[in-house]
């Protein structure tokens, strides 16, 4: 499992953080480098912390990095740090001032992503990470990022309407979208391990509701008030979804339903539900105009890479880097 050309450190303090400053003091716990980059040493602990966090995260996304990958995927890493490594060293000789306060703000924002300072801090304290060291990296990544800016992506060309257009057509026969519902239901639940008596009484509550909607009351005036999913704030609605995304007496019933229609009561292993479908898509292939936009951004994201990847080759020409 490679993580090819991540960049990481480059493009997103975010992940330069995840990478090197979760490992920051454990790093000091332990002697022994990974590598020196001009004199500077990457410890190796940094390393097998960096290593370990990417496999943990990995995790999150429901995959599960094997034994056999993890030799390749330390080295992967490792080239990573020596590229972020450089690209620092660089911003520091590209006269780029003091940007102590961006580092200030962008500190703040990644306080923010934790919803409080105690879970801030308690993430924090789980990672053997203290807020100078989080405070020092998040300011290397900012420096690399400005530097990148101001003398590389500064440089670059635009993206072209027929290089998006190219782009769009070497890849027309992926961007073909299934059948689409947009639905909202109320749901009164009835458990796998619910008692047949409450099984009765969550059926008496549905069908007391269907027949007020059929009365003419508005839906999503009722799923807000009775609702016991968590879409219940949104009126019920559930967006857009294909088929396989939801289980299948609740997918039959929602793809067979017209615009603003209203099903009858569905029963799944969840309880009782009342679908109204919304909106429908059928299945098409996205039009130019469509994607355009994001064509754009893959392309010029590319260019980035692309960019990267010669700077810092053209850094380690002139670089003693030593892998331990």
């Amino acid at each position: 499992m490679r993580i090819g050309n991540t960049w990481f450190a480059a493009l997103a303090v975010a992940v330069l953080v995840l990478f090197c400053v979760v490992s920051s003091n454990a790093a000091s716990r332990k002697e022994g480098f990974a590598a020196k980059v001009n004199g500077v040493g990457i410890k190796a602990a940094t390393l097998d912390a960096a290593v370990n966090n990417f496999i943990e995260n990995q995790k999150m996304f429901g995959v599960t990095v094997k034994e056999e990958e993890k030799d390749i995927l330390k080295k992967d890493i490792l080239t990573e740090l020596v590229s972020a490594e450089l690209l620092y060293q660089a911003s520091q000789k590209a006269g780029l001032g003091d940007l102590g306060k961006e580092a200030d703000t962008q500190l703040e924002n990644i306080k923010k992503g934790f919803g409080s300072e105690e879970e801030f801090q308690k993430v924090l304290k789980e990672r053997g990470v203290d807020i100078k060291s989080l405070k020092e990296d998040v300011k290397k990544g900012i420096y690399i990022n400005a530097y990148l800016e101001k003398n590389v992506f500064s440089k670059m060309s635009p993206v072209t309407e027929d290089q998006k257009k190219q782009e769009y057509e070497t890849n027309k026969d992926k961007l073909n979208v299934p059948d689409e519902v947009k639905a909202s239901h109320i749901l009164i639940k009835a458990g796998e391990k619910a008692t047949p008596e409450e099984r009765q009484k969550a059926k008496e509550k549905i069908d007391a509701l269907r027949a007020r909607l059929m009365s003419g009351e508005d839906f999503a005036k009722l799923a807000k008030e009775n609702s016991e999913d968590g879409s219940a704030a949104n009126g019920g609605d559930l967006g857009f979804f294909r088929k396989g995304e939801m289980v299948k007496p609740f997918e039959d019933a929602a793809f067979g339903l017209e615009k603003d229609q209203i099903s009858p009561v569905i029963e799944t292993q969840f309880g009782y539900h009342i679908i109204k479908a919304i909106d429908k898509k059928a299945a098409h292939t996205l039009t130019y105009e469509e994607v355009s936009k994001d064509i754009e951004n893959f392309l010029m994201n590319k260019n980035k890479r692309d960019q990267v990847n010669k700077t810092v080759e053209g850094l380690k020409k002139g670089a003693k880097i030593d892998i331990m």
